[in-house]
């Protein structure tokens, strides 16, 4: 879905806004796959529930189902909180960002990073963590620390804050090396940024984290007060875009 300004615009004095690019047949196919696999592993679960009451001699059966069962429910939960789960990530960050010039553009699965945003000060992999909760960052340990959620809703929710940084950095890593093996060394750097989307989040100290982390009602402030840096051309961004046409 690409989202353009209307004729006239610029006639009229109005300032066109963002284009955002989503890729809606993989947002689709991703969302009713999370509720296949998730309806699959519990009817896997239920069958070995009933096999180990109806044939007690498949002693073995209800270990295996238990196994698939739960892989096959976390794969569903994982897609499910990506693609399924309200408020939706991509949505999330769209509507932080809006009200900002057509300079900038946001990609949502569409590149190797889930969400790039490019801008006047350059190009950003967007990592969006929907988990709420208090957040903080512990400068002694360098990692964050996640409380307010329940160990249920960790082990069972998906709900664990997991490994930030690093999903982050491998996230803008990725980017890069695409940009690279697209433009060579005319391909911009890419920073990461860790946003969280849910509106329940507080954040406790952030001071010192080793990239910017922020709630998303703030990535578009963060955004105005960057200074101009290096990003794509209009000539590179149209090279990118000219692959998903038809």
């Amino acid at each position: 879905r690409v989202g353009r300004p209307e004729r006239g615009a610029r006639a009229t004095g109005v300032q066109p806004l963002m284009q955002v690019f989503s890729n809606e047949k993989l947002i689709k196919r991703n969302a009713l796959l999370s509720k296949a696999l998730s309806t699959l592993g519990l009817l896997v679960l239920l069958s070995g529930l009933a096999a180990s009451f109806l044939r007690p001699e498949w002693y073995a059966l209800p270990f295996y189902t238990l196994i698939t069962g739960f892989l096959l429910s976390n794969v569903g939960m994982l897609l499910a909180n990506r693609y399924v789960r309200e408020p939706r990530p991509h949505l999330v960050l769209s509507s932080a960002i809006k009200g900002v010039d057509d300079r900038h553009r946001l990609y949502h699965y569409r590149m190797p990073a889930q969400h790039t945003l490019v801008t006047p000060s350059g190009v950003y992999a967007l990592t969006a963590k929907f988990q709420g909760g208090s957040v903080a960052w512990d400068e002694k340990r360098k990692r964050f620390r996640h409380r307010g959620v329940s160990l249920f809703r960790r082990l069972f929710g998906q709900e664990s804050l997991g490994r930030p940084l690093i999903e982050a950095g491998a996230e803008a890593q990725r980017l890069a090396k695409f940009l690279e093996k697209q433009f060579g060394e005319d391909a911009p750097p890419v920073f990461p940024l860790l946003v969280f989307t849910s509106p329940k989040v507080e954040f406790g100290s952030m001071k010192n984290t080793p990239i910017p982390v922020l709630k998303a009602k703030r990535l578009n402030p963060y955004l105005r007060k960057r200074p101009r840096g290096q990003t794509l051309t209009d000539e590179q961004i149209a090279a990118l875009e000219a692959g998903w046409k038809g």
